[in-house]
């Protein structure tokens, strides 16, 4: 290997997995930790200052995605707002069948599963090759005694999108409730929370270059139920934790909105300047890797977020070779990437995703994938095809 090919730093690929905190963020936090840092509950001054804080905040989150910040809840990642958004509302429901896809994240399958206890049926919603949802199954699905649908928006392994307006409406005129986890989908713009068809979104601040440890939940359904879903008695009779909120990383995920989102005054989602960027940058490296020959491409090709590739690796002989070596060698090369979703990223398991959507058995474990943000955007990616390249060659067989 010539070692002038190697960049001079790490590039970081993996913006599905965790984003790197904004400069302007982290100082935003030293100053709440600073100047703030009282606990919101308390009655003084200084928990009367935090609280003001958090109270600004839900005000500047709700004006950048046209929400009512009386329906903002703050939790401390995506996982726990699916957890609340999925396990809360059952349990104002009458029970009857919960709808998931088969490439949702795994904490979806975890809530889903928690509530078969309590006499839930859960249906699977099968995807085509491509991750998308079969629509042709829609009117089967949502026919009672169907209740809540949840969907995750942007798939992380394969970058599926899924077509989340007009199944929402579909649920909106049955009175079935529908979540979505739009953790990957905040980075990628702007929504208008008032049109969409939705009635419950978790997101984290991570995934957009905010802190690690702060996540949402946005909800709108009180036609649907009969008492409020997140009040503090639910909260607690469902074991989840309640308690001091943490107001410096809530307003660095604020702040980090404030540096993504460009206008508001729009429907669903629109690119700033510096995302369809990104989004260019995407394209040019997907079209330089298409003519390595062994690399296959997964997902759907165009309904798929902008900042994402996927591919499985496989040698010119067409042997398919350990993703997570190929991170590993890559790593080696000077680039950060991902073998699969960072969630079960340790796994030795095949991909629950690829296996969703036909990928050969002996081809689940060569997952790969590349996913970008506004700090690449002065990176030099001209020698990645060839370190690819070299990384697939030492990596093993799978």
């Amino acid at each position: 290997m010539s070692m002038n090919l190697v960049p001079s730093k790490n590039i970081y690929l993996d913006a599905c997995a965790t984003s790197p905190t904004h400069q302007e963020v982290i100082k935003e936090i030293e100053n709440i930790q600073t100047n703030a840092w009282g606990n919101a509950s308390s009655l003084h001054l200084h928990g009367l200052e935090a609280a003001e804080v958090i109270e600004r905040c839900k005000f500047r989150i709700a004006n950048h995605l046209n929400a009512d910040q009386n329906n903002i809840l703050f939790t401390s990642n995506a996982t726990e707002s699916n957890y609340l958004a999925i396990i809360n509302t059952a349990r104002q429901l009458n029970t009857g069948t919960i709808v998931i896809s088969d490439v949702e994240h795994p904490s979806v399958l975890s809530a889903v599963k928690f509530l078969q206890k309590d006499g839930w049926n859960i249906r699977i919603w099968p995807v085509d090759q491509y991750g998308m949802v079969r629509l042709e199954l829609m009117d089967e699905l949502l026919s009672p005694p169907t209740r809540l649908v949840s969907l995750i928006w942007g798939q992380s392994e394969i970058g599926t999108i899924q077509p989340i307006e007009t199944i929402g409406k579909e649920c909106l005129s049955r009175k079935i409730v529908f979540h979505t986890d739009a953790t990957q989908i905040l980075s990628q713009g702007v929504i208008n929370w008032k049109q969409l068809p939705v009635n419950l979104l978790s997101a984290s601040a991570h995934k957009f270059q905010g802190p690690k440890g702060v996540g949402l939940l946005l909800y709108k359904m009180d036609e649907l139920v009969d008492k409020p879903i997140f009040n503090t008695d639910t909260l607690l009779s469902n074991g989840f934790r309640i308690g001091t909120q943490p107001t410096s990383l809530i307003a660095g995920m604020t702040l980090a909105l404030e540096l993504l989102y460009k206008s508001s005054d729009i429907s669903l989602i629109q690119s700033s300047t510096k995302l369809k960027s990104v989004n260019m940058l995407t394209k040019k490296i997907r079209n330089d890797l298409s003519k390595i020959e062994g690399l296959y491409f997964t997902g759907h090709p165009t309904q798929r977020l902008q900042h994402h590739i996927s591919l499985l690796c496989t040698t010119p002989n067409k042997y398919p070779v350990s993703g997570r070596e190929v991170v590993r060698q890559l790593s080696k090369r000077g680039y950060s990437a991902s073998s699969s979703t960072a969630c079960n990223s340790a796994s030795l398991e095949n991909s629950l995703v690829l296996n969703a959507i036909g990928i050969d058995l002996s081809l689940q474990k060569s997952g790969l994938r590349l996913s970008f943000g506004p700090w690449n955007l002065n990176d030099d990616f001209f020698n990645l095809p060839t370190m690819l390249q070299e990384s697939i060659k030492m990596a093993s067989y799978v």
